[in-house]
């Protein structure tokens, strides 16, 4: 029983976000008025990212027999690679500024290299930058307090389940990260969609009026 319960909180963590492409694919023009100048690929390629690590960490888990092992192999590696590219490219999609865009890819390069070379170290300090590239960002285009609910579960909590996972090696622990990570891009999700609204009320005032 426990097995189908971790099985699924890891199974949610690839189809939140691909549901998340498909509701921008429906909502395309809608998403263009409020993202930057080519925001909407990007913004669909960061949601994609984060699809992928959900799935190369489900991949790596079959080769522990769904053990948690803190360890270096090719599908943790991807599992990072998909996380750094995905908050890279929600950042991206927002800004107008093409330097800052490069700046960011680049760092993605830096912290995929840097896990081959050194390990998980340096990558984790190379997304802490990134992820906070993107809350500011975030902040300055949409100015939304519900943005503060995405660094407490996809960081604080994700953070946190992880090293209870580590330090005690009880596997309930595992349950709780996928779903954490999940309600941080439901959150981002939603502040698209407030934006939206917000966006159109002076519109749908003037028209009252």
């Amino acid at each position: 029983m426990f097995f189908v319960v971790l099985l699924l909180a890891h199974v949610q963590a690839i189809l939140i976000p691909a549901w998340i492409v498909h509701r921008i694919n429906i909502r395309h023009s809608e998403l263009c008025d409020i993202l930057a100048e080519g925001g909407i690929s990007i913004l669909r390629f960061g949601f994609i990212c984060f699809g992928i690590a959900a799935f190369a960490e489900m991949l790596d888990h079959t080769e522990t027999s769904w053990i948690y092992i803190n360890r270096i192999s090719g599908w943790n590696g991807l599992f990072y690679a998909g996380l750094a590219g995905g908050l890279a490219s929600l950042t991206a999609a927002v800004t107008e500024n093409k330097k800052l865009r490069i700046l960011i890819y680049v760092i993605v390069v830096i912290s995929i290299s840097a896990y081959l070379a050194f390990g998980k170290g340096v990558t984790i300090s190379l997304q802490s930058i990134i992820t906070a590239l993107f809350l500011a960002q975030w902040w300055k285009r949409f100015h939304d307090p519900l943005l503060l609910v995405y660094p407490i579960c996809g960081v604080v909590l994700t953070t946190f389940f992880g090293g209870m996972l580590s330090a005690s090696g009880n596997q309930i622990w595992h349950v709780f990260i996928g779903p954490s990570g999940s309600i941080s891009l439901i959150t981002i999700w939603m502040i698209l969609n407030r934006s939206k609204s917000k966006t159109n009320l002076p519109i749908m005032e003037i028209h009252h009026n």
